[in-house]
């Protein structure tokens, strides 16, 4: 992840494994200059369970999507901070990352054939729910019964009437073979996790923003947005990230193949060297047990 200044007070920063200390001082890790910004002001904690917020004591002018912070707060990609008067986007590390192939559309009219028909029952479109975040639908959940059209138009399955959007703005389209969001020809595109697109492939955890709505993308039993996918195939495998998990499970690997190895010696062919020190071990410990019976 990256902390990305909109209104250009600095540079994009990379965010690495461990705490992020931020304020007006010139010892922190991010200096971020701006009316209301203390001089230690918060932190950004990123390990294994992900980002949070925490704010320092005395740094009241503190906001997530929005919303005042006091203490602590989880951030997702997407998010938008605001230090005082400075805001701040956590975006992806790269705004590739977010892919931008989609399937072309169909018309709900297009008649389907008796085996699309067939296909369409068989897999079912998951059951993907757009959840408010921040603005007027926070707490809200917004069904996406096979597609969701959002606009500014009375027309629209979503009615978001803000000066940024267009009457027909965009839709999101749950399908078996994946989530879609489509641009209707909105005049400013949409924000996903913080990267300004217009179509686009999208995962349950996701984050869409429209002006100053925020809406996460859940459909239980569908992936999350893979780590380290290549943003130029869809289908590439995502990056192996090193966690402790994956440390036991390569630790019981060597466990395993250190039996492996005692297992072929104890049936290595005549004449193998694993053979004689097997055999010369057997002899050493009833040696050891003649010996301790003789007592």
């Amino acid at each position: 992840m990256r902390l990305h200044f909109p209104h250009g007070e600095q540079t994009d920063v990379m965010l690495r494994e461990g705490e992020t200390s931020l304020g007006s001082a010139a010892s922190n890790a991010v200096v971020v200059n701006g009316e209301g910004v203390c001089p230690i002001h918060a932190s950004l904690l990123f390990d294994r369970r992900g980002l949070t917020l925490i704010v320092r004591e005395g740094a009241e002018s503190t906001h997530l999507n929005a919303r005042p912070v006091r203490e602590k707060a989880i951030v997702r990609v997407g998010d938008l901070l605001s230090l005082g008067n400075v805001l701040i986007a956590v975006k992806p590390d790269s705004d590739q990352y977010i892919t931008s192939r989609i399937p072309p559309t169909s018309s709900p009219e297009e008649p389907m054939s008796e085996q699309n028909n067939e296909t369409r029952y068989r897999m079912a479109p998951p059951k993907a729910v757009l959840r408010g975040v921040s603005g007027p639908y926070f707490g809200k959940v917004i069904a996406i019964a096979g597609r969701l059209s959002i606009g500014r138009g009375n027309d629209c399955d979503l009615v978001l009437d803000e000066p940024e959007m267009s009457r027909r703005h965009a839709m999101v389209e749950a399908t078996p073979a994946g989530i879609w969001l489509r641009d209707l020809g909105s005049a400013n595109g949409t924000y996903v996790n913080g990267v300004q697109v217009r179509d686009a492939v999208l995962f349950t955890g996701d984050q869409l923003a429209f002006d100053r709505n925020r809406f996460l993308i859940e459909a239980p039993g569908t992936p999350t947005r893979p780590l380290g996918l290549d943003v130029q195939d869809i289908s590439a495998k995502p990056r192996v990230e090193v966690t402790q998990t994956l440390q036991a499970i390569r630790l019981d690997a060597e466990q395993s193949y250190k039996t492996d190895k005692v297992a072929e010696a104890a049936t290595a062919k005549p004449g193998s060297p694993w053979l004689l020190i097997v055999v010369g071990a057997l002899i050493a410990v009833a040696v050891a047990a003649l010996l301790s019976s003789g007592r």
